[in-house]
């Protein structure tokens, strides 16, 4: 082998329960496990890792993410969800250059990377821009969607204007990129109409045709608040599930973010179809005050995971911060302790996101076989102490309810080392971290005028 984890406990996520082993071992050969087992059968290997003191677990999985949009971190919360997209983002993202996205996305990705992320589903448009230039340099895998949207303008008091010519160029972009990764093991492509307010009739159509010509994957915003739900019910007469459904789009090829806004009965007609859906719980409690129906879909069976969304409402990319805040919030949501146990919530980052996005005959658990995606996470810290196996292992929920992910030591994407022993081991993370600084800092001072202009709650409050 090329590679050995020894002396560590395991969470495989195999079968029905957790597949924890004790005194574990992990064998990797190539980009591949072929070992699980007990450490002592474990056959020597080139390098081995000493993993005692150590959880060693499939790597996070961030099933929804916008990491271009790290350096306008801190610049849109505390306002109503109204006002978000336009007051707050708005004149910020049109201040926006190639250059800044390529920075915050490089920022948010070692963010992720750093608290053990390795996959991450990145939405954006020309998103090919973010594979070549951060996800295949870092080696990093990804479900990367490509985002449609023909809106000219967002405007309060009436329909949105849409510039089709936008959507034809989205769509062809979209084309290029399914044919292009449509085999590559660490891209899966998809199409990403951002959400049934933003793209015309004519382009979600053409989206649903291509996707089904070349078996792809929609990845798509729905049901998302209130803006979205005032801009298709003036224009369809109707619900964004009711829409869609009438066009067939519900299946399992189709991923839905959000759906907070959605009735107890459109959320079964999505689970009967085999719709996938993510939700993103620190963004949307931030955004829109709103917990999302995670365990609704869960309960449902349906496949489910979780995204860290973008770092202007939330704040960043965390994703054990994110695993931390579905429990809690549903819990509060349903005045039930028991909703989203810390078991269920790990599933979520893990197998649960894989399967989500589709990739769960790759990644998701340890088994031989599947790409070794793995982290090792180490539970001596105090935050983690004390870690016990008897009479049950504490330490399921204590990295679900205490870890920060800064005790992530190892992270293993499809057999290269990313981090080892807390160091990246290829990536200039100082220098990326000083780039999005001084990025960040010209961006919010370009986008100042607009902002005051626009006179949002958050402008108002913060004068």
């Amino acid at each position: 082998m090329d590679l050995a984890i020894v002396d560590t406990t395991l969470i495989t996520f195999q079968k029905e329960g957790l597949g924890i082993i004790e005194q574990g071992g992990l064998g990797i050969r190539g980009n591949k496990i072929v070992f699980v087992g007990k450490s002592d059968d474990l056959r020597d290997a080139d390098e081995v890792i000493d993993g005692s003191n150590c959880i060693t677990m499939p790597g996070l999985i961030d099933a929804h993410a916008h990491t271009g949009l790290a350096l306008l971190r801190g610049g849109a919360q505390d306002m109503p969800e109204i006002e978000w997209m336009r007051k707050g983002l708005g004149p910020f993202v049109r201040n926006m250059t190639e250059k800044d996205k390529k920075a915050g996305s490089k920022l948010g990705v070692i963010e992720g990377l750093r608290s053990g992320t390795t996959t991450f589903c990145e939405f954006s448009a020309n998103v090919r821009k973010y594979v070549e230039n951060v996800y295949k340099p870092f080696k990093v895998r990804t479900v990367a969607v490509e985002t449609l949207n023909e809106v000219t303008g967002v405007d309060d008091k009436g329909l949105y204007e849409f510039d089709e010519s936008k959507g034809e160029l989205g769509l062809k972009r979209a084309d290029e990129l399914v044919d292009e990764y449509g085999e590559n093991e660490m891209v899966k492509p998809c199409y990403g109409p951002q959400a049934l307010d933003m793209v015309s009739m004519d382009l979600i159509k053409g989206v649903n045709k291509h996707a089904h010509q070349r078996e792809a994957d929609i990845h798509m915003h729905v049901a998302q608040g209130e803006r979205e739900r005032i801009q298709v019910k003036n224009r369809y007469g109707d619900s964004t599930v009711k829409v869609i459904s009438d066009l067939g789009m519900l299946n399992h090829r189709f991923v839905a973010v959000h759906c907070h806004d959605t009735e107890y009965e459109e959320k079964e007609c999505m689970a009967e179809r085999g719709v996938r859906m993510v939700g993103c719980p620190s963004s949307i409690a931030m955004i829109d005050g709103i917990v999302p129906p995670i365990h609704d879909f869960l309960s449902l069976d349906a496949a489910g995971g979780v995204g860290t969304d973008q770092a202007p409402g939330p704040g960043g990319h965390n994703m054990f911060r994110e695993l931390r805040t579905a429990a809690v919030i549903t819990k509060v949501r349903d005045r039930d302790p028991t909703r989203l146990p810390s078991w269920e919530v790990l599933k979520l980052g893990t197998v649960g996101g894989a399967k989500a996005l589709g990739i769960d005959n790759g990644v998701g658990t340890l088994e031989v076989g599947k790409s070794a995606d793995v982290i090792t996470i180490d539970m001596s810290s105090a935050n983690l102490t004390p870690r016990v196996s008897e009479p049950f292992h504490n330490y399921v929920a204590t990295l679900v309810h205490s870890s920060t992910g800064k005790e992530v030591r190892e992270v293993i994407i499809n057999g290269d080392i990313v981090i080892r022993n807390g160091g990246f081991t290829s990536i200039d993370e100082e220098s990326i971290v000083k780039e999005g600084q001084e990025r960040g800092k010209c961006l919010f001072e370009r986008g100042a005028k607009d902002w005051e202009e626009e006179a949002g709650r958050m402008a108002k409050e913060m004068g």
